[in-house]
């Protein structure tokens, strides 16, 4: 807007408004289309530089190479003469007339004109380059003079090659070679690198850390794709980098031969690597203040001690257990969250010290294959929920639910729960999960709000029938009000209910409306049941009859707390939620 009003004079609010609307159209043609910001920033530069050329065509007296074909002519225009053009474009009758006031083509426009991109202080430039890659960031210097050196004091390094990325693995090479040659910057604060991992960039990959260290980086990532050889070993001196403070590394060896020295990393990501206990045990003693950590798909290690007082978060996704009889133990005395996901098979957790839990998420998957691990699997859960009785969040996925399912009926009591906010993912209509639900909430009698994500379709990961080991099936009202006894008391605190539904039908409703019916009329301080669509289908997303139907079925339902008020919330037509 404010370009276009440097070159077209206004003269009434019909004319600011026509400017405006073409300006909203511009801009917004390449917002709409783009995938990125820095496809965003590419394009519509491009846009502006190419109009700007056809436009010195066109113009009277202008200098026939006003213009050049390399890369350095175009990189030394400047953003006003990019915008200069805007008017050329301008509705027909909306041009006439307007052109006629604008000043002599002989007249410097450069001297009432500003160019805000090269006046953009370096801290500024810097901050944008660091939502970029390295290579999108050295594109910029199409946009002004000043930014053609700017992109050397880059601090942010980030490498990537994409799978099907045209650049040859050589070109790779080369090109970061020599981005770190012509870097100026005294300081690196963060060096990504994403790529397959060939023997090619191997021998690289040690030169380019070490520049990366050497420069005193705070934040390092390193992702190896498809790496058909033997493990890349990070190098030693990684272990020693004192500047650290976020360090991710995926499909590396990991093992560690030598002291480890982070005395200032606070987050640790270790995906696909071989552990062992000992490098597990230099690596948490190295990191004196280490905050959070995250295990994916790792294998080797069988204990995780942690007594820094500083450790609060502790992830394990996908554990691979080795050996016949195989156990992870966990002690963490000042551990505050611990989550437990992904299909960890074959093994079972320990929980020895975590006292300072108030968050607990076991969303993990063990595959049940003979009924003689059903006990096995199902007193597993059991003694987690032990362990775990002083948590006040507790997260428990479908798996766990299915297995306490399965116990038997002299087993079915739980430790008494001290949890206030329950989050229960799956499937509510699976066989026995119901039952499972009914045994948490006897054991939660300090409940206070409820979260129930439900899916269509029941989870198969344990292929048991309730008739194989002895169970009777319960559904629908009948089966809650044979337990209302058993869970009076956690109904006595509940007062937030929601629901995420997955669910496309009102069959696929029937399990979780009996219960949110259960709740409405039993539930003495209820407050609120939300239910909170979040169907993804496009052939779904503006049919919300059976949302509608089961809000209508709750509010003519019965309630206990006269308060109690029933949400939906939905996505229609481009509205947030209904």
């Amino acid at each position: 807007m404010e370009t276009l009003k440097r070159h077209i004079p206004v003269s009434g609010p019909e004319d600011l408004r026509e400017i405006n609307r073409f300006a909203l159209k511009f801009e917004g043609n390449f917002y709409a289309s783009a995938t990125s910001q820095s496809y965003y920033l590419r394009e519509i530069s491009s846009k502006m530089l190419k109009m700007w050329i056809e436009s010195q065509s066109t113009l009277p007296n202008a200098p026939s190479n006003s213009v050049g074909n390399s890369s350095e002519d175009l990189g030394s225009i400047q953003v006003h003469e990019l915008h200069r053009d805007f008017y050329l474009v301008l509705p027909e009758k909306k041009m006439t007339g307007k052109r006629a006031r604008l000043p002599p083509s002989n007249q410097d426009e450069r001297q009432n004109s500003v160019d805000y991109i090269s006046q953009l202080p370096d801290a500024i430039i810097l901050h944008i380059f660091s939502f970029m890659t390295t290579k999108d960031a050295i594109k910029t210097s199409v946009l002004s003079k000043r930014w053609r050196s700017t992109w050397t004091s880059n601090q942010y390094m980030n490498f990537s090659l994409p799978v099907h990325s045209s650049l040859k693995f050589k070109s790779f090479i080369t090109f970061v070679d020599s981005v770190l040659l012509r870097c100026t910057a005294i300081k690196a604060k963060r060096f990504l690198f994403d790529a397959p991992c060939y023997a090619l960039i191997q021998s690289s990959l040690d030169r380019w850390l070490q520049f990366a260290i050497e420069h005193g980086v705070e934040e390092v990532s390193v992702n190896l794709r498809y790496w058909r050889y033997k493990d890349f070993l990070l190098p030693r001196i990684l272990f020693c980098c004192t500047t650290l403070v976020h360090l991710r590394v995926s499909k590396c060896c990991f093992w560690v031969f030598s002291t480890v020295n982070w005395c200032f990393l606070k987050t640790l990501r270790i995906d696909y690597a071989k552990l062992n206990d000992d490098g597990m045990m230099r690596v948490l003693s190295g990191s004196p203040v280490l905050e959070f950590l995250e295990l994916k798909s790792c294998e080797g290690v069988k204990h995780i001690m942690v007594e820094s007082k500083s450790f609060r978060e502790l992830v394990i996704d996908s554990h691979k257990f080795c050996g016949q009889v195989s156990m992870l133990k966990i002690s963490a005395p000042h551990l505050l969250k611990l989550r437990l996901l992904g299909n960890s098979r074959g093994g079972e957790f320990r929980l020895d010290e975590v006292s300072s839990l108030i968050e607990a998420e076991l969303n993990f998957n063990m595959e049940i294959c003979a009924l003689d691990k059903v006990k096995a699997h199902a007193d597993l859960v059991k003694g987690l929920l032990k362990r775990l009785h002083h948590v006040t969040k507790l997260v428990m996925g479908s798996w766990c639910l299915q297995a306490l399912s399965l116990m038997e009926a002299r087993d079915m009591f739980l430790p008494s729960l001290k949890c206030r906010h329950l989050i229960l993912l799956g499937a509510a209509g699976h066989e026995g999960v119901p039952e499972a639900i009914a045994k948490i909430f006897e054991s939660t009698q300090l409940l206070e709000k409820l979260f129930l994500q439900t899916t269509c379709t029941p989870n198969s990961a344990i292929e048991l029938n309730a008739d194989s080991v002895g169970r009777r099936v319960f559904a629908g009202e009948e089966f809650w009000n044979f337990v209302k006894w058993r869970i009076y008391q956690c109904l006595m605190h509940l007062r937030h209910v929601e629901i995420v539904d997955r669910g496309a039908n009102l069959l696929a409703w029937e399990p979780v409306l009996s219960l949110l019916k259960f709740l409405l009329q039993n539930a003495l301080w209820l407050d609120k049941i939300v239910i909170n669509s979040t169907n993804s289908k496009s052939s779904q997303a503006f049919e919300p009859s059976p949302r509608l139907e089961v809000a209508r079925i709750l509010l003519s339902h019965p309630k206990c707390s006269p308060r109690a008020k029933v949400i939906l919330r939905y996505p229609f037509q481009g509205c947030p939620s209904v």
